[in-house]
């Protein structure tokens, strides 16, 4: 499989662990505002936060109406009035400070620069929140180029987002690349739209979504990426 030469990876869940800086700013959040920190608080924000993305994902909400909006519909469930981007703002200072690995993520990309592959960041989020994190986590020197949704202005699973990468890169050979990431509906779904190979990151080995898309590959530990590149 020698056949790659540029490895994109998705951040969160896939080398950074988001669901422990999420829970960890979302506490902050809960306490704040003298809410019962409980798994069923948790769920409702979850689902608001997830719908979100979702509608975001398939173009129909903005990156600004997620993070905008977010926060204060999850009050408005427990009947509290407020300034939605006010709280995102608290929530991502706390958000920032988050920068737990995901097991064998430094291992991995060592091996992998070693072995001579060229490596990104290919992630939706917040610029300066995600520049944050990786350097907090010394991962930062690892990778060749960080492209970011905030700062590219496309989201996966937009084709839009790769094809930025693939200009950023002077190249047009699709079949050099991997896309690597944990959701499907961005990560999979993305690298299919533009006929790149992917890896399903699927460390908990759900099922996937009906009807979603087949990833080229599916690992549920990161190391059995060396693995397949070198079958």
């Amino acid at each position: 499989m020698n056949k790659y030469k540029h490895i994109i990876f998705d951040l969160d869940d896939t080398i950074l662990d988001f669901q422990d800086s999420e829970q960890k700013a979302l506490k902050q959040i809960i306490m704040r505002y003298k809410l019962p920190y409980t798994p069923e608080t948790i769920t409702v924000y979850k689902q608001i936060n997830e719908e979100l993305w979702h509608r975001l994902e398939e173009g129909l909400i903005s990156r600004e109406d997620v993070l905008n909006k977010r926060f204060s519909l999850f009050l408005k469930e427990f009947n509290i009035e407020e300034n939605g981007a006010k709280v995102e703002e608290m929530y991502r200072e706390h958000l920032n400070e988050g920068h737990k690995t995901i097991p064998h993520a430094q291992e991995l990309l060592h091996a992998l620069r070693m072995k001579g592959y060229q490596l990104y960041v290919g992630t939706n989020g917040v610029g300066k929140t995600q520049r944050k994190r990786l350097t907090d986590a010394k991962l930062q020197d690892y990778f060749e180029q960080l492209f970011i949704s905030e700062e590219i202005g496309y989201e996966k699973p937009n084709p839009n987002f790769f094809h930025y990468i693939f200009d950023a890169l002077h190249t047009d050979h699709k079949e050099e690349f991997l896309m690597i990431g944990d959701r499907v509906t961005s990560d999979i779904q993305g690298a299919i739209n533009v006929g790149i190979d992917c890896v399903w990151f699927n460390p908990k080995k759900s099922e996937p979504p009906l009807h979603s898309p087949k990833s080229t590959y599916t690992v549920s530990n990161l190391m059995q990426i060396l693995d397949l590149l070198e079958e």
